[in-house]
């Protein structure tokens, strides 16, 4: 059974901790990120495949995040646009019917 080893990576703009997964295979290494199984990785030594992870982890998180800002200005145009006022009437109206319950 191969034995897997675990490192932490600390992203430095959330100061989110993910966990690195490292498993050695033949004459290299593989590795991945728990959180986000897209980063994965494979490199000659542990070292070079825990650096190439970090920088892997942040790009994928930086990718993330332009695409959180994108969809955030698209939510605030159609906000001023006027396209998402029918689903406010429809909560007001489930509310003043007393279609609501705390929570």
């Amino acid at each position: 059974m191969t034995q897997v080893h675990t490192a932490e990576i600390q992203d430095q703009g959330l100061g989110e901790t993910y966990t690195a997964h490292l498993e050695k295979k033949g004459d290299g290494w593989i590795g991945w990120i728990q959180e986000l199984p897209e980063v994965g990785c494979k490199e000659k030594t542990k070292k070079e495949l825990l650096e190439t992870l970090e920088v892997a982890l942040h790009k994928v998180l930086k990718m993330y995040e332009m695409e959180a800002e994108t969809w955030d200005k698209q939510f605030e145009t159609d906000v001023k646009a006027g396209k998402l006022d029918r689903f406010a009437k429809e909560a007001l109206a489930d509310f003043r019917a007393g279609k609501c319950e705390k929570i």
